[in-house]
């Protein structure tokens, strides 16, 4: 991308490319933009990491303007010397401090973190959602939280040997006590199966 960026004069300057080559160029762009639109849906689905994915664009982007070597502009007939200099120096400058910015940053997240939690529980939308939005909570493709992690403890009653009570462990590590209901299973598998759906009508209402 910065390649297309920095030399842009260069893909579509008609001195350069008769009209059949421009007319490419301008395909391969389309492509570049429909491969990124593709990827980013992809990462909205569990166990895709959309911010890998946008992450390492824009990382890579910056890391461009500040390696990338330019096409002299003299070649297309610009002879502005000191502003060409200038705008080159200003995109290795920028492209530079900014990736290393965001090494930086990054970085001290990751490490900050227990791999577990979410340190911006706001920004899941961006790297998930629940598919397909438009059915119930409880019928959804995929889920996008971490209800598949709930635990809970059981208490039976020994005169009847059935268990009447559910002490969930919620993953934001809160506790929810729920009342065993006559109709969910009465084995340990079964109620082990319910503990998501308990978990997003308890845990994360």
């Amino acid at each position: 991308i910065s390649d297309i960026v920095l030399n842009w004069n260069l893909l579509f300057n008609e001195f350069v490319n008769e009209r059949g080559a421009r007319l490419s160029h301008a395909k391969v762009l389309i492509v570049l933009l429909f491969d990124i639109i593709i990827n980013s849906l992809i990462g909205l689905t569990p166990f895709v990491d959309n911010f890998t994915h946008l992450g390492g664009m824009i990382l890579g982007f910056l890391c461009g303007l500040s390696t990338i070597q330019l096409v002299s502009p003299r070649f297309f007939g610009d002879e502005r010397q000191y502003f060409n200099r200038f705008k080159l120096l200003f995109f290795r400058s920028f492209g530079l401090i900014v990736s290393m910015a965001g090494i930086i940053a990054s970085s001290i997240v990751l490490f900050s973190g227990d791999g577990e939690t979410n340190p911006c529980t706001s920004c899941t939308a961006l790297s998930c959602i629940a598919f397909p939005p438009w059915t119930d909570k409880n019928d959804k493709w995929w889920y996008c939280d971490d209800c598949s992690h709930a635990t809970a403890e059981g208490t039976v009653d020994t005169s009847t040997g059935k268990f009447v009570e559910l002490s969930i462990g919620c993953p934001n590590g809160s506790s929810e006590i729920l009342q065993v209901d006559e109709s969910w299973p009465q084995d340990e598998l079964g109620l082990e199966g319910m503990l998501p759906t308990l978990c997003r009508e308890h845990c994360l209402s």
